[in-house]
């Protein structure tokens, strides 16, 4: 049976599939004073373009948008797995990707895969909203060859003078008002550059975490339409939503560019690790 975050979870992206890649897919990236694509870009560089032999796992690949930066390459040699508990990511990973990928339905905590026969794991803005995080990080000593990567991308510390901490002021009353707590998802240990390096501790070796400002700047009504499929504020009452809607569009007329657009920052982490040999 899933969790109550599990079910929670579920539920939000039968409703939502391909909501993540919607929003960051084409999002750029300011990291260490360079600028990239977008956060799966950064993801995606991380495996090696030669024509070795190499099995890549993409943990909870939600609707495959990873998988098919990778496909893209038509590498020779690489065989490219994708995993996801939401059969309606899966669904449109399938349609996305037309078999150039080996998707599965399970769960981070119990991989269906050998010892040692993945070459590196990728997986995007999902560590830190999974149960029993110590448990899938032995899975993925489990699964990862000694001398294997992982990268994975988290959710990173909030960035001020934004859409988001405008958003993020104004939320926090109505979900007191309407007594929703806000949403216990993962271990808090991924939140934090400290807790991560922690967890990574054990088994892996030249642990790398680097932070990440990923620009989502729009209208007004784009930046709302964005900030609305947070977790918290998909949580909201319909009458809660409509308020905080009108009161956000007035709290971030004073951010407006020139060209209409206010600016909208998400902080992101990566951390990148070797499978110890």
């Amino acid at each position: 049976m899933p969790s109550p975050s599990e079910s929670y979870l579920l539920d939000f992206h039968a409703r939502l599939a391909g909501v993540t890649s919607r929003w960051f897919a084409s999002a750029p990236v300011e990291v260490e004073g360079a600028t990239a694509p977008s956060s799966y870009a950064l993801l995606e560089a991380v495996v090696p373009r030669d024509e070795r032999a190499l099995v890549v796992l993409d943990l909870a690949c939600g609707d495959g948008h990873l998988l098919e930066l990778l496909a893209r390459r038509q590498q020779p040699g690489l065989a490219l797995l994708g995993l996801d508990m939401s059969a309606h990511e899966l669904d449109a990973a399938r349609a996305r990707l037309n078999g150039a990928a080996t998707l599965i339905q399970g769960r981070a905590q119990s991989l269906p895969f050998g010892g040692a026969s993945v070459d590196v794991v990728l997986s995007h803005l999902a560590l830190m909203l999974m149960d029993d995080v110590e448990t899938v990080l032995a899975e993925l000593r489990r699964v990862l060859k000694p001398g294997g990567r992982v990268s994975i991308i988290v959710g990173g510390d909030m960035v001020p003078g934004q859409a988001l901490e405008v958003f993020a002021g104004l939320m926090k009353p109505l979900l007191s008002a309407e007594a929703v707590p806000p949403a216990k998802l993962g271990d808090a240990r991924v939140r934090s550059v400290e807790g991560l390096r922690t967890l990574f501790a054990e088994g892996f070796a030249d642990v790398t975490v680097r932070s990440l400002s990923v620009q989502g700047d729009g209208s007004p009504g784009e930046v709302w339409e964005s900030l609305l499929t947070t977790y918290d504020a998909d949580r909201l009452s319909p009458a809660a939503r409509t308020s905080l809607e009108t009161a956000f569009i007035q709290a971030v007329e004073p951010l407006r560019r020139s060209d209409g657009s206010v600016p909208l920052r998400w902080g992101m982490r990566q951390l990148t690790a070797i499978r110890q040999r």
